[in-house]
């Protein structure tokens, strides 16, 4: 069985993912009066890029087999170097083509974080919202005792043994695993916006094309934890805790180079009343007409 306390943190998680990144994207263009544009190309970027385009190197990996396919599955480090490698160099190329082909208009800093919220935050809600909500859903049908039936409906027992393996990791999700799996996401839309920006100065400024590649670096660095933790090197907490405090020192960096950016000059709404420039009109035509008035007498 799994508990309420699981279940609730399991739906509270999730709609964290859902509700966070939507709400920033929201709050940012209220104000500073950016497009959408970018925080959609960023999501778009993010499903191309980072999901559809990053698995054919996979596919023609497995496909050629070899020595190569050899080294990457039985050396756990070759592995998290490459699957790092791949996933920065997919993530970050998609974001150069963005702001170098498709957001080349928006050229202000502004739009640089909008679309990091698109991007980073089409990650949370894909990655997490959708996966808590899966495990939610399956650990209700645990908690109703349906699994049976869908044992019984599975002939392949390649399958089953899969199934079993995935009802046996939900029946194992604890309090700390779901906020673990959030603090993840928020470092990690952090180093998204923070990659953004890198990248966003290496296309508007031309001395400066080398910083693609120190956002590669950092993207793959990041990610070869992320590996190690899955393959049960490293504790959760002790690699949220690296990513945390990894994703703040990157962001000190992207803050920096963002405070060298040109940023968009608000325009004043025009049909706001400026009373002290009313106040200093009405004092000037005041001190006029008395003149007049004066020079009549």
């Amino acid at each position: 069985m799994v508990s309420n306390s699981v279940l609730m943190a399991l739906i509270e998680v999730s709609a964290l993912s859902f509700i966070l990144p939507i709400a920033l994207v929201i709050l940012w263009k209220i104000r500073y009066k950016t497009s959408i544009i970018p925080s959609l190309a960023g999501a778009l970027v993010f499903i191309v890029f980072g999901v559809l385009l990053k698995t054919i190197p996979n596919v023609l990996v497995t496909v050629a087999g070899g020595p190569v396919l050899r080294i990457i599955q039985e050396n756990i480090w070759v592995y998290a170097i490459y699957a790092g490698l791949m996933a920065g160099i997919f993530e970050e190329m998609g974001r150069y083509i963005a702001f170098k082909v498709f957001l080349s208009k928006y050229e202000y800093r502004e739009n640089v974080i909008a679309y990091g919220f698109g991007h980073g935050g089409i990650e949370c809600i894909t990655v997490l919202g959708m996966a808590m909500i899966q495990n939610f859903m399956y650990a209700q049908l645990i908690n109703a005792g349906q699994v049976e039936k869908i044992y019984s409906s599975i002939t392949d027992q390649n399958s089953i043994n899969t199934l079993k393996e995935f009802i046996e990791s939900i029946l194992d999700i604890t309090v700390a695993d779901c906020v673990w799996a959030g603090i993840e996401r928020i470092s990690a839309l952090i180093l998204q916006v923070s990659l953004s920006v890198f990248v966003f100065q290496a296309v508007r400024v031309h001395e400066k094309k080398y910083m693609l590649a120190v956002a590669i670096a950092l993207h793959t660095f990041v990610d070869i934890f992320a590996v190690l933790y899955q393959q049960g090197i490293a504790s959760v907490a002790v690699t949220e805790i690296i990513i945390m405090v990894y994703a703040v020192i990157v962001a000190v960096f992207a803050r920096r180079i963002y405070a060298s950016l040109p940023g968009k000059k608000l325009k004043k709404d025009v049909n706001s009343k400026n009373w002290e420039y009313a106040k200093m009109r009405y004092s000037g035509y005041s001190n006029d007409s008395d003149g007049e008035e004066n020079e009549e007498q």
